[in-house]
């Protein structure tokens, strides 16, 4: 598909201005303002830090995290050589605690492997723990200036709205190779900047700057209402009004999802947590005064009615302490959900 070059030249200029009027260059790890230049010196470790911090986090939340987070590991070196205890209280609070197992991880390969310096190389960097191509590419083009843009939610909805008509359109990142004369490493920070505060999930098309071009505007977003649509039909469920204040836990306590413990040592079954504990806060006390174990807790993944009992299905993980539970396997879960799912009425409701 050929598109204007004017129309790419419109869209550079146009995301270069708002980017110097807008641009959030106060946060820690963008040291200079500047789109026509790139985002100044920042180092590789740096990058990595804030990018492992920001998956699937909100950037008013990891502020204060990077900040105190790189006080205590100022070096890759000094994150190598820390325990999971020494590294948890910097850490913990982010969530997704598989990202900090990996990070140390990662800092250890980076200073056994490559003397204390990550590769100046994608693919390289993408065989390191926990980092993907987004990740990697973010690391060559903020810390090493090369020409690679940073294909994450904002990259694709801004870019996939103006030129094609809909985020979901994006699927190809290699198409998008030779497109831009401003070097990828100016246009990341501006496109981010710009899909975090204009082009957003329900985006501010009239105070958009890009809208006199933007294909999405000029549809009125049909193509992506189309699809959003269909993704809806296919996932529609029950209706109920339920009281989830009075409903049971069911935990599912896991090691990265490989290893599953059992409240019983003959048989796969979570841990069944009374209405009384059923937040976050109480599961986390109840573990806590129960067995000494601290926990990481996610928000409940599936509502269900068992018996005409509001059923919260939720999973965690230890983050500090020892467990006497058995152990099961991924198989183990699964036979657990497919009886259970053929002896009880278990509905599923809208939360």
């Amino acid at each position: 598909m050929r598109i204007d070059k004017k129309k790419i030249k419109f869209f550079e200029k146009t995301l270069a201005d708002f980017f110097r009027k807008a641009g959030r260059t106060k946060l820690p790890w963008r040291p200079q303002k500047t789109v026509s230049r790139g985002t100044g010196k920042i180092t590789a470790y740096e990058v990595w830090v804030s990018e492992i911090m920001l998956q699937q986090t909100q950037v008013v939340r990891v502020v204060d995290y990077y900040r105190k987070f790189l006080k205590r590991f100022s070096t890759v070196q000094a994150l190598a050589q820390a325990s999971w205890e020494e590294f948890l209280p910097y850490y913990e609070g982010l969530g997704y605690y598989t990202r900090g197992r990996n990070m140390l991880k990662a800092a250890q390969v980076v200073v056994q492997g490559y003397r204390g310096k990550f590769p100046h190389e994608k693919k390289l960097l993408e065989r390191l723990p926990g980092v993907g191509p987004y990740t990697a590419a973010a690391i060559m083009s903020f810390a090493y200036g090369d020409n690679h843009l940073a294909w994450d939610t904002n990259l694709k909805r801004v870019i996939g709205r103006f030129f094609l008509g809909g985020k979901h359109l994006v699927t190809d990142e290699a198409w998008w190779d030779d497109k831009f004369a401003t070097p990828k490493q100016s246009m990341n920070a501006a496109l981010m900047d710009f899909g975090s505060a204009l082009c957003v999930a329900r985006p501010k098309c009239e105070a958009c700057s890009l809208r006199s071009h933007c294909l999405y505007y000029q549809e009125q977003g049909k193509q992506e209402a189309s699809n959003s649509a269909t993704a809806f039909r296919a996932s529609r469920i029950i209706k109920k009004k339920v009281d989830w204040n009075r409903a049971q836990v069911l935990l599912f306590l896991h090691e990265n999802h490989q290893k599953y413990f059992s409240a019983n040592k003959r048989q796969f079954q979570p841990f069944l947590v009374t209405s009384g504990y059923n937040t976050r806060a109480g599961i986390k006390k109840y573990f806590q005064e129960r067995y000494g174990l601290t926990l990481s807790v996610r928000p409940p993944h599936q509502k269900q009615l068992r018996s005409d009992i509001p059923t919260l299905l939720v999973n965690a993980q230890i983050l500090l302490g020892e467990s006497k539970f058995a152990i099961f396997s991924k198989n183990d879960v699964r036979e657990y959900n497919e009886g259970t799912l053929k002896k009880l009425p278990s509905k599923k409701l809208k939360s």
